[in-house]
């Protein structure tokens, strides 16, 4: 593959091109020359005021393969992630059977290997991410596992998350937790406060997420680990994660792109494609993720993708299930919730970085002589998501038949290319 990337402008504070308008030609999956000016014969990208960043990474989508094809197969996964500007996708163990030995990390190495989305699997902590018995770690870690959780559905035994924690600490692993106290409102269906009262919703209150949270620190502390605290919500998280960053415990966290735009006002109609784990909030708690990100408190952005049968969605609002088909609209969201005044090494920090640099990955920099893993995106130009041409299998999402702010212009990796250059 031969490829020149005209006069775009690199958004990529690891490299010495950061914030310079160069061409850039691609030769066998290479970056071979970043200059003012290229001339080459071969196919070239010329779209004006486009940007070109390190790949973007998301770290927790969901897959159904193996076990619950009819949700998203690993091939539709890859082809929701390219369109949506992801070379790399870290993916949930909660798959039939449950990534919990190195048998089905071996799986999921060798059956996406082909794909142009480099998709790595995260090991279960418990068997069947049960939350009783252990799970091999270290068998897991050998054959590739990134890192280690138990995905949809967070550790609610405090014993359990503590041998977790000793067990990785013995090769600098990281455990990944949502907060999700589930005991405090296990039928809790959307935020509580008054929209959850005014549609006669139960609810699902900060405390859920703020329990779980202290308890999470207080062990990390005593056991001297490292945790990812996946998927916040609540601003009355934020603090107590500055507080533990300031401490010096090896923490980070992560917020999803849709709970940095939507607030939970958009339920107000019932849209079941707003029901998400962890629940939209109201519009003030949005402003304070935003400004946790930018502060740095928010380590990084993922996609939370939550892919669901359509049976399972088309229902009644109590009765549909949680999740989002969104690796697709990720860029939009955060785009949107950023507004006018969004920073664009902001965006690609938070989506091919800090996360990268979170779980020791290497980062692809936009440099000469360095591999070609790169996604080409505008933030001037806007996407109209057409339910025809999403990639992923599944099509809960909100924003469909809707326009959103910013435009994945392509994805380069393993000498491969995907375009999506407007006419």
């Amino acid at each position: 593959m031969q490829l020149l990337l005209k006069q775009v402008k690199i958004i990529d504070p690891t490299s010495s091109n950061h914030q310079q308008v160069k061409d850039i030609l691609i030769e066998d999956g290479v970056i071979q020359a970043i200059r003012n000016s290229i001339t080459k014969d071969v196919e070239t990208v010329k779209v004006e005021g486009a940007c070109v960043s390190p790949g973007w990474m998301d770290i927790g989508a969901y897959v159904g393969e193996p076990g619950f094809e009819q949700d998203e197969t690993l091939e539709t996964l890859s082809a929701a992630a390219s369109r949506g500007g992801y070379t790399s996708v870290a993916v949930l163990p909660n798959t039939r059977p449950a990534l919990h030995s190195k048998s089905e990390i071996n799986f999921i190495l060798k059956n996406a290997g082909d794909f142009l989305t480099e998709i790595i699997p995260l090991g279960a902590v418990t068997r069947d991410c049960a939350g009783e018995d252990m799970a091999e770690l270290i068998d897991m870690r050998k054959s590739g596992a990134l890192a280690f959780t138990d995905g949809k559905h967070p550790i609610q035994n405090a014993g359990i998350l503590l041998r977790a924690f000793e067990y990785v600490r013995t090769f600098d692993g990281i455990v990944l937790n949502h907060p999700h106290q589930s005991g405090v409102s296990p039928e809790g269906l959307i935020h509580e406060g008054p929209v959850s009262v005014s549609l006669g919703l139960r609810g699902l209150p900060d405390v859920m997420e703020v329990m779980m949270l202290k308890r999470d620190i207080d062990l990390l502390r005593y056991s001297d680990s490292r945790l990812h605290v996946h998927n916040i919500s609540s601003a009355l998280c934020l603090p107590i994660i500055a507080a533990a960053k300031e401490e010096g415990l090896n923490v980070t966290c992560s917020v999803p792109a849709l709970n940095l735009e939507a607030p939970v006002d958009r339920i107000a109609d019932f849209n079941v494609n707003y029901k998400v784990l962890p629940p939209l909030r109201t519009e003030k708690n949005r402003l304070s993720l935003i400004e946790a990100l930018k502060d740095g408190v928010i380590d990084f952005v993922t996609a939370n993708h939550r892919p669901v049968d359509v049976e399972t969605k088309k229902v009644e609002f109590p009765y549909a299930d949680f999740g989002i088909s969104s690796l697709e609209t990720t860029f939009g969201s955060i785009t949107k919730a950023f507004g006018r005044n969004r920073n664009l090494t902001l965006i690609v920090e938070a989506l091919a970085i800090n996360n990268r640099n979170i779980f020791g990955l290497d980062i692809p920099s936009v440099e000469r002589g360095k591999k070609a893993e790169l996604t080409i995106f505008h933030s001037g130009l806007s996407t109209t998501y057409l339910k025809q041409s999403f990639g992923s299998k599944s099509k809960n999402n909100p924003y469909l038949d809707q326009e959103l702010p910013g435009k994945v212009l392509g994805v380069i990796n393993k000498d491969r290319k995907q375009l999506f250059i407007p006419e």
